[in-house]
């Protein structure tokens, strides 16, 4: 087993400072840093090259095989390892039923030049979307659909809130995100030709009738009120999702995958490589 540090047994020790100053957005976005728990998530996490700072677990937990591989795997990548009394772990937790291992990993980088120059763009703007399960799922959409990357605009929910990053079932840890002011997304946009399509449930174009052809980005708007003026302003087209029943909206999430692989269809891709 990887060697460690002394068993931490007060919830006064710095170390859980950290992780519960991580659970507010400010202390994320000063620290660069948030929160990864539980064994699928760490484990994809070491998979794809996310740097891990520090790693709590507890003792108890580290008997299950899977917990074992994550600690020595994270032991060689030279994470510091800090075994801690299952109460400790609990407090450091974000989650209500804790699986005894949580860490600190510094957040990815991506820049917003380098999405927007891509000639094979296919980009999603989330703007001020509010509901960090809505913003996880649309990010692991984006993965499963083989987008080049989410543009979370200002006033949209947090993409690394823990019930983000949960609800991203690891998409988070390989798909470029970024974070920007609207008006800075919007002139990228423009400057590098990035085609705009606005999802609006009263948009002029039928989503199955639009034009997909990259680059483009798929503007997806605020859950109640929907995208912001600037964005039809400048847009190519306002795309539909024609609904048939009784219900006034589509989940914006599901929204998402019906625009992102009707494009998939439309271009004729299947899976592989070449669908980037």
């Amino acid at each position: 087993m990887p060697s460690r540090t002394p068993r931490v047994t007060s919830t006064k020790n710095p170390i859980v400072g950290r992780f519960r100053a991580l659970a507010d957005r400010h202390g994320r976005d000063e620290a660069r840093q948030f929160v990864i728990e539980g064994i699928r998530l760490l484990d994809q996490a070491l998979a794809d090259g996310v740097r891990l700072d520090v790693l709590v677990y507890d003792l108890q937990a580290a008997g299950d095989s899977r917990i074992q591989t994550i600690l020595t795997r994270a032991a060689n990548a030279g994470v510091t390892l800090i075994p801690a009394a299952p109460h400790v772990v609990a407090v450091c937790s974000q989650v209500e039923t804790p699986q005894g291992i949580v860490a600190i990993a510094d957040r990815p980088q991506a820049s917003l030049p380098e999405l927007v120059r891509d000639p094979a763009a296919l980009l999603i703007i989330a703007d001020r979307i509010q509901d960090p399960g809505n913003l996880g799922t649309i990010i692991r959409i984006a993965d499963a659909a083989g987008a080049t990357g989410v543009v979370a605009v200002a006033g949209t929910v947090d993409p690394f809130n823990p019930k983000a990053v949960r609800a991203t079932m690891g998409s988070l840890f390989h798909l470029a995100i970024v974070e920007a002011a609207a008006d800075d997304a919007l002139a990228a946009l423009l400057e590098y030709e990035v085609r705009i399509l606005v999802a609006d449930q009263h948009g002029a174009v039928d989503f199955l009738d639009a034009d997909y052809r990259r680059p483009f980005a798929v503007v997806l708007g605020n859950e109640g009120h929907g995208a912001s003026a600037r964005w039809t302003e400048h847009a190519a087209a306002t795309v539909r999702i024609p609904l048939y029943g009784r219900a006034e909206s589509l989940n914006v999430a599901v929204a998402a995958a019906l625009l992102l692989y009707e494009a998939r269809r439309k271009r004729g891709v299947k899976s592989g490589p070449e669908a980037r």
